[in-house]
């Protein structure tokens, strides 16, 4: 799989800084990316994501800097303070940067940012250093959703200009990113060519293809005082609270499967989470199934079933408390919906016509220029 990084001319011989993770691996040598370069003596450092580097940690928790088989490992995350992010020292004794993380096609997915983030110091600390991203296809698909965040919605969760779901490959949102900031960087990419039945997981909540195709829209579901899964075995396909009623769930699953038969539907259901929101309470909620990935639209379904909720369960304080991210005292809501009008449309504010038409146009928007990265 790796077989075109080893023999480039720009890879040659550099010594190197890694960002990866677990979703580095080669299943033909049946390796990580990060041991192979290690054999060569080439790897300085590893430079790891949110949730660490086997992916062992919750959202939002905080990772100590750690050794790997006597490789330094350096945390780009850290909640509470203003550090996350690269520094000049991490790289000034590396010859190139080499990125290989398994992105999910969506913006606040947190790797995207530890990408841009990289790009954007390297740009001005260390215009010269060459970066080569392993090319990895969306593994949701060349899909479009969304609208564009509103720029004082921009958070670690989001940068200013990304829509929702943007359809692209981890090499092209680079380039997106070099392009949208115009960014001094010498990128040079190589393709992921390798198909294999296998799945690793990006990080804790995301252990399957199901729950990926989902997360686009139910993600959502953080910025509300709902359960959206994490805890069970099936995060963001599980959601609920623990005061919503079964009759209230087979209702709007009944709603949901009519207007979106076909394409999802809702199976009502009982879960009850092991850690984080309403930990070992039990949630009346619902299982979300997607019957066609590539037709089915993750927000509007979700946006629809969110409505539904705030209108019909009245009793239930809806939206997530408080600010979100160390970077913003916007709410959870702002920053993960991160449009006035989407969240205008959950509270029954805005009715649907017009969110579609918001949508059809910024999704059309996008697609324009997604081509130009192609």
């Amino acid at each position: 799989m790796y077989l075109t990084l080893f023999t480039s001319k720009i890879y040659f011989g550099k010594t190197n800084c890694s960002f990866c993770n677990q979703s580095s691996y080669d299943f033909n040598q049946k390796k990580y990316l990060f041991d192979m370069i290690a054999e060569e003596g080439k790897l300085h450092r590893i430079l790891i994501p949110e949730h660490g580097l086997f992916s062992e940690y919750q959202d939002q928790e905080n990772i100590g800097n750690i050794s790997y088989k006597d490789i330094p490992c350096f945390s780009m995350y850290n909640k509470e303070t203003e550090t996350t992010g690269p520094e000049k020292w991490m790289f000034e004794d590396a010859d190139l940067l080499l990125i290989d993380v398994q992105d999910v096609g969506v913006r606040y997915f947190t790797y995207t940012t530890h990408m841009f983030l990289l790009l954007q110091f390297l740009s001005k600390k260390f215009p010269a250093m060459p970066v080569i991203v392993i090319d990895r296809p969306n593994p949701i698909g060349k899909n479009v959703e969304g609208t564009i965040i509103e720029g004082r919605y921009t958070s670690f969760l989001g940068q200013s200009g990304m829509i929702h779901r943007h359809g692209m490959s981890t090499g092209e949102l680079c380039d997106w990113y070099i392009r949208q900031y115009t960014l001094d960087i010498l990128l040079h990419k190589v393709n992921y060519c390798t198909r294999h039945k296998h799945f690793i997981p990006p990080s804790p909540n995301l252990p399957s293809m199901q729950s990926l195709e989902v997360y686009p829209g139910q993600c959502f579901w953080e910025a509300t005082t709902f359960s959206e899964g994490r805890g069970t075995t099936r995060p963001f396909e599980l959601f609920g609270h623990p005061d919503i009623s079964f009759k209230t769930s087979e209702q709007i699953s009944q709603l949901f499967n009519k207007k979106y038969s076909g394409l999802a539907f809702l199976r009502p259901t009982f879960f009850m989470p092991v850690y984080h929101k309403h930990k070992d309470k039990t949630c009346c909620g619902w299982q979300i199934m997607i019957e066609n990935p590539v037709k089915y639209h993750t927000l509007t379904g979700t946006l629809d079933i969110m409505r539904w909720v705030k209108s019909m369960a009245t009793e239930i304080d809806f939206w997530r408390p408080g600010k979100y991210e160390y970077d913003s005292e916007a709410t959870a809501a702002q920053l993960l919906i991160g449009d006035d009008d989407l969240i205008g449309y959950v509270n029954g504010e805005i009715d649907e016509t017009q969110i579609l038409d918001k949508l059809i146009s910024a999704q059309n928007n996008w697609e324009q220029k997604k081509g130009y990265y192609r």
